[in-house]
């Protein structure tokens, strides 16, 4: 499973905060283009990223990888 989840405590906030500082991390939209191999539109990263403040703020974890794909999925079906 690819969670996404929030920090467990400060130590692991700050870890990955210096990995993104040092280039380890990368945008929304690009972590999507991997995964659907083509760009997403601006609203589907949107979407995307009320989604994930969505569950943060519901202290939940998520499948990332699904999730997008079956927003994707559902986003075809209404095209």
């Amino acid at each position: 499973m690819s969670g996404v989840r929030k920090p467990k405590d400060d130590a692991e906030k700050l870890r990955a905060r210096i990995a993104i500082a040092h280039g380890k991390g990368k945008s929304l939209a690009d972590f999507i283009e991997d995964i659907l191999k083509e760009k997403p539109e601006k609203e589907f990263v949107e979407a995307v990223r009320n989604r994930i403040e969505l569950a943060h703020e519901q202290e939940e974890t998520i499948d990332i990888i699904n999730l997008i794909k079956e927003m994707s999925d559902i986003q075809n079906q209404w095209a």
